[in-house]
Parts: C-alpha cells; structure tokens; sequence
C-alpha cells in the first residue's frame, strides 16, 4: 500500500521514489524533477540537505510523508528504527533511517521484519530503536524475534504508547503538486544568483543604517592634519570588503559550476582570486572552453593547474572620522556571532602607529553556505576593515577556510 490513512483521515504515504539531487544549477534541477515527476508521481517534498543538494521525494498520492515524519518525531539520528504495531493486524509500521537518510519506512507483515533487517547485521550501526507494541524486535535475543549485537545500537527504548496515531502534520513534509514545490523554492522563478546577491545588497543597506545609528558612542571627529593620519587614510582607502563580497559570490558560484572540473583550494586578495583545480576526467582542452566565456584564464604551472579571475574593485573615498578600535571589534565579535556562533575570531597584536592603532584579525570558516559567506560579508559594511587576504577549500558546495582582516582605529 503507497499510504496509510490514519484514524483523522490523514494520509501517511510511502514515496515512490527518493532521490539527493544537485542544486548548483536550477535550470537542469527543474528539468529533472519534471521528467522523474512523470514517473514516479505529480506530488513531490522537496528539502535542502546542503549547500549543493535538495532532497526530493516523490509519490502519486497526496499526504505526509510516513518515514520522515517518524523521523522528525524522535529529533532526526543519524542511525535510527521505529516499530509500532497496528492494532488488530499482523502488521507493522517499520522505519529504518541509514547513515542520516530514511532507508525504508512502510507497513509490513510481522513475519517479513526480519528479512528487512537483517542486511544491516553485515554493517556498523549506532541505531537508536523505538518500538511498541508487540512487535518482532527485542532488545535481548528471544526466540521468533529479531536483535542486533549490542555494538550495533546506541539506544533502545520501549515506549508505552504508540505515536502514529497523534504524529504532527509537517508542513515541511507535505507532498504537493511540483509547479507549487518549485516555486516555493525559488526553482523557475529567480535564479540563484540574484537572489543571493540580492539578499547581499539589502544586507548591507540593513547593517549600514543598523550601523550608523549606533555609531555615536564609538566615533570622534577627526582634527583633519596631513601627516599624523596619512597611514589611517591609506589604510582605508581601499575597497570595502563588503562590496568585494558581493563581487566575490558570483565567481565563487561559478568555480563550483565547472563541468568536469573541481575548485581544491581557493585563495583571493584585492580583486584577484586565484583557484587549484582538479580534472574528475575533463580534458585542459573543456577547461578552457568553460573559462573563456566565464572571465578566467587557465594557467598549467609545475605544481598544478590553475584558474585565474581578476576583477575591478572600487576604493573607498577618504575617511573623515576615526573609530574606537576597541569598540568596534567587540561590536563585530557581537554581530558575528549572532549569526555564525561558536569561537570564530583569532586575533593578532594591536600595533600603535602613532595617532591610530591597527590590528590583524582571522576568521575562522568552517563548512560554510554561499549564503552565510554572505551574511558574514555583510558584517563589514561600514567598518574601518580591510580584507588582506581570503583562503577556501570547496567541499560539496560549502565553504572552508579563513578571512583575514586588519582593523584600523584608535
């Protein structure tokens, strides 16, 4: 049976189909979701699983998801099983989720359990198990029943009360028509790019204003003098590392689009960014096609091969107001982990140069979206930063590596 139908009428339904799909380019996302669409049925989920991947299911008949609302329920492991049996059958309702991704889930006899599971003997797991009822799973080995070695489970809990029948209906799990899924995804409506450069704009307008209410309290006027603040001014008429951001997301976008080819590390500093590269079966020959019409260069050195793309950033007019440094890099610290929480910030040695004091700072990035580099870029705006230098490692669409800045102020 593709569904349950629960007490209240809610349908429970087992997908046709389950798929991780690539998101890096919409276009052919849609395309493919269409074509499987027509044979695995109309009525789709559709969930980021990451930067680069959606996860979809697919099935003919309307409802919620079965295994993956079962999932939800018991807070998502990684390794995971739950059987219930259902009153005045001798079946079960089985869920078994692998390696962070639903497995199995449907309703079967009581005396096929086994058979489902016992492929599973064969592997290392960390399941944590949820059964009621009078089900064919035991936690000790007992005769007619299933059990795993107790290395393979990390949990096992005996629930006194089934939870099928009072399951919450996740909108996130709801199977709808896939012109509807798409378009809630932004999938054949925007592309990816204007959103995320647009999302960036507006970002920086937001912490710009957010920024110069505050600004009271931590700046002062500078006594304009030529030669005291000549290092201050030179320091910071340079492009704002925001606006680099901006110009920087779009290239990075297209290093992880290259066909048969794969971004290993990435390093930028003021408008030239530079990437090693990897052949997964491409040819140099590929490479420079997909370079040519994307504003790169192919360069074949001894140690490697590597794409090239400098682009134009604009300077900042000269300062005419001096920050307190101290201020200023608590104020970052604070927005910075509002937004990416955890210890992420190492800094240097403030330097005294004279009238004003500078100091390098690193930001520590670890498998980061193309969205949340945005979000971090838009903590620049404003500040009296400068972005030295910015070192990536591209790992499935994601993001790792450092930023380093240098600060300037009194």
């Amino acid at each position: 049976m593709p569904y349950i139908t629960r007490d209240d009428g809610e349908r429970f339904v087992i997908p046709s189909y389950r798929d991780v799909m690539p998101a890096r380019n919409k276009s052919a996302l849609k395309r493919d979701v269409i074509l499987l669409s027509k044979n695995y049925g109309e009525y789709i989920t559709m969930q980021r699983k990451n930067a680069a991947e959606y996860e979809v299911a697919f099935s003919p008949d309307v409802g919620y998801l079965l295994g993956e609302s079962i999932w939800h329920h018991f807070k998502r492991p990684i390794d995971f099983i739950y059987c219930e049996a259902i009153p005045n059958t001798t079946e079960v309702i089985l869920v078994v989720v692998k390696a962070g991704a639903v497995y199995l889930d449907g309703t079967f006899p009581t005396d096929s359990v086994a058979e489902e599971l016992v492929v599973f003997l064969t592997q290392q797991n960390n399941f944590d198990i949820y059964i009621h009822g009078e089900v064919p799973i035991s936690q000790m080995p007992q005769v007619g029943k299933f059990s795993f070695d107790m290395t393979s489970v990390k949990s096992f809990t005996v629930l006194d009360q089934p939870i099928f029948q009072t399951l919450p209906l996740l909108k996130i799990y709801q199977l709808r028509l896939v012109d509807t899924v798409l378009k809630a995804h932004g999938i054949g409506v925007l592309p990816l790019k204007q959103i995320v450069v647009g999302a960036v704009i507006i970002g920086v307008l937001w912490m710009g204003y957010s920024y110069l209410a505050t600004k009271s309290e931590i700046i002062q006027q500078i006594v304009q003098t030529e030669n005291p603040y000549q290092g201050y001014f030179d320091i910071l008429t340079t492009p704002d590392p925001s606006r680099e951001m901006i110009q920087l997301l779009p290239r990075l976008e297209r290093l992880y689009a290259m066909p048969g080819w794969t971004a290993q590390s990435i390093n930028y500093v003021h408008g030239s960014l530079i990437a090693l590269v990897k052949s997964n079966g491409a040819k140099i020959e590929d490479l420079s096609n997909w370079a040519k019409p994307n504003d790169a260069t192919v360069d074949v050195k001894s140690d490697g091969i590597y794409i090239t793309m400098v682009f134009f950033v604009v300077n900042r007019p000269q300062p005419d107001k001096i920050y307190l440094l101290s201020d200023v890099i608590s104020k970052f610290i604070d927005n910075l982990s509002s937004i990416y929480p955890g210890n992420r910030l190492q800094m240097g040695t403030i330097v005294s140069k004279g009238v004003y004091k500078s100091v390098i700072f690193t930001i520590t990035l670890d498998n980061v979206s193309p969205s949340m580099l945005a979000l971090i870029g838009t903590e620049f705006a404003n500040l009296p930063f400068v972005m030295r230098q910015m070192n990536l490692a591209l790992n499935n669409g994601s993001f790792s590596g450092s930023i380093t800045m240098e600060a300037a102020g009194n």
